[in-house]
Formats: C-alpha cells, structure tokens, sequence
C-alpha cells in the first residue's frame, strides 16, 4: 500500500517549537512498522518556522516577526534542525532519510512533475529510505506559495497514486460543527456521494498555515481523483497502524472512482493558468448531471479570456465566472475564437484532459 502522511506542526511541536518527546518518537515507531510490513510510506512534516523560531530565540537571543521575509529566515534556521530530529530518531532502525523541499513552481510543468514522481519511486523501492517533504518556504515566491502543506501532502498523494493520505493533527477528525460548541460530535465517515460536504470551522492553529476547511479542501480534491483521506489526532495511540489496518479513527473521507495519472496532475495543477473559458448554461446544466463522460466543444463555451496556446492549462468557470475545473488546451486562442459557439467544430479540451471539481458545481 501507497501511503502519504502529513504530519501538522501542532502535532509534533510544542508552543515554544520545542520537539514533542512522546509524539516523535511514536510516529517514528509506526513509520517504521509500515516499512516492515511492506507499505510504501512518504511523510509531509509541517515544523520548519516554528522550529526556527526557538533556534532564533536559543541561539541568537532574537524573536523574529511574521512578515514573509522573516518566516523565510525562520524557515532557512528550522529545516535543519527538523530533519536532525528526525534523522536521529530514524537511524536506530536502519533508516535514512531523504529530504525534498518543493514548491509550486515545481509542479508547474509536466516534465518537473514527472521528474519529482521518479526520485519518489527510487527511494521508495530502496525499501530504508523515507522521503520527508516540506515546503521549500525560504525561497518560495509569494503568489506561488502553497496555501499548507495539506495541499503539498495532496499533491505527493495524487502524483503517487497513494492508496491513503493520513492527515495528523492535533484535532481528532471533522467535527459536525465548532468543535468549542457543546454536542459536537465526530463525523466517522464522509461519503461525497451519499453526504456532500460539511461546513467546517476556518479557524487555523497557533503554529500551522492551515485549519480543518484547508483539510477538508484537500480531502475533497483527493476524492475527486480516487484517494481515500484520514484525518486524525496524533495523540491516539498507534494512530497510523490502526487505521492502515481498517480501525475507524477520525474522520475518513471516501474516493470517489479512481482517476489517470494525468487527470491528477491536471486536477491538482495549481500554477498561473493562460486563459479562461466560460461555459454555457446548456453545458453546465450537463456537467452538473455528472452522468456522462464527454469533451467540451466550442458549441458550449460562452466566452473566453486570455491568449494561449495548444498544451496550455485552461481554467474553466460556469456561466457565472465562477472556477469549476481546469483542461489543456488542444488548440491556440484564435482558433477557438473562429469556433466559439459553433456546432461540429473540434473538442477544445478532450475529456483525457479535463478535471470538474464536483465541489464546486452548484445544484441551486
């Protein structure tokens, strides 16, 4: 089994950024468990800038700010130490680890994408070697940040073809409703095809980027390409081991039916995109019934806004302008132009090319 764990700040360090004695040291045991049982394990640690922050308080009698610059320092301190930690902690078992610092700007493009899924397949077939993966945040560009490593995790899980994405946090799942408000109990499972999806607090923790809304927005992504997620606390004893062997902890987010490889590039490509194209209401009123695999022809786009080319990435928006999925283009802006509206012209993003995010369709 393919498993991709991302492992929040909260959840292994404490409000000063020191290591969690008991929580490292747990979630190493349980890695290393999966590796011995078979199971090809890659770990998405958050840490970085709160680790930075004590480095810099520790080392150089220095509390730095927030702004972007400094975060960048902090991060730059941090990652080191983090993957010290982890190391240390690792080796005993007969495990190395390979650090890979990423950001979006290289999952831009198809070749560097496929490029990071190499390397990934090489140190996952060596069996002893656990991939660590974090935001590169020291010279991330702003405007190409992820928005937290959920989304970074997300990316790794639908580029692996992950079986599970395994979310630990300091919360214990996806509550029904605040979970600071009296009777607010777990939601076990979530089922997009039964339930749809709960609203869920925008609250973010002290240390991390991220809340539950950014987790569940992974999680939705990761059902749409196939994946099934966890999300779950750290604390709970053997966490990772019991859900891996089917024990109902947290909340589980179902998959819906799987997706290629390229579908999951296109679904999680989160770059600049060339253009945009709104559809009609004839083809949204389709796209919204979901019962039928098909290509979108210039007879149902409304309009359109950029210059691109063939092979670029397309944003599509419903009638409204609202963002509804994305596809590559299979032909330049002025030949769309000649076509737009028109019946028996060619396919403008072939359904192999195509991802509707099924969450944001409106069923008003």
């Amino acid at each position: 089994m393919k498993i991709v764990i991302k492992i929040g700040t909260q959840a292994i360090l404490a409000s000063d950024g020191t290591l969690l004695k008991s929580a490292m040291p747990a979630l190493v045991r349980q890695v290393v468990s999966l590796q011995q049982a078979g199971h090809e394990v890659v770990l998405v640690s958050s840490g970085a800038v709160a680790s930075g922050r004590r480095v810099a308080r520790e080392s150089l009698n220095r509390d730095y700010g927030s702004t972007l610059g400094e975060k960048q320092v902090l991060a730059s301190l941090g990652q080191p130490e983090l993957m010290q930690a982890y190391a240390k902690l690792f080796r005993p078992h007969g495990v190395a680890v390979a650090q890979l610092l990423l950001t979006k700007q290289d999952f831009l493009t198809r070749k560097h994408y496929l490029n990071i899924a190499r390397l990934l397949r090489e140190t996952l077939a060596a069996g002893n070697i656990l991939p660590i993966i974090n935001e590169n945040d020291s010279v991330a560009v702003e405007e190409l940040m992820f928005t937290d490593n959920d989304e970074l995790a997300g990316l790794i899980a639908a580029q692996l073809n992950a079986d599970k994405l395994l979310i630990l946090t300091s919360v214990e799942g996806v509550y029904d409703r605040n979970p600071d408000e009296a009777g607010a109990t777990i939601i076990p499972v979530i089922d997009p095809e039964k339930h749809g999806w709960p609203k869920v607090s925008a609250a973010k923790s002290a240390l991390g980027r991220g809340g539950m809304a950014s987790k569940l927005g992974t999680a939705r992504k990761m059902s749409d390409v196939g994946v099934t997620t966890h999300i779950a606390a750290m604390k709970v004893k053997d966490v990772l081991l019991r859900i891996v062997a089917g024990e109902q902890i947290g909340t589980a987010i179902l998959p819906r039916k799987k997706k290629s490889n390229l579908k999951k590039w296109i679904a999680f490509d989160s770059g600049r995109k060339s253009g945009v194209i709104r559809v009609n209401a004839q083809l949204y009123a389709l796209l919204k019934d979901g019962g039928r695999v098909m290509s979108l022809l210039p007879v149902g786009i409304k309009s359109f806004t950029g210059t691109f080319e063939k092979g670029d990435m397309i944003e599509i928006a419903d009638p409204d302008g609202h963002k509804i999925g994305v596809g590559i283009a299979r032909y330049n802006a002025e030949k769309l132009r000649e076509h737009l509206g028109q019946k028996n012209r060619p396919e403008f993003i072939h359904y192999d090319h195509l991802h509707i995010n099924t969450a944001e369709l409106r069923h008003d």
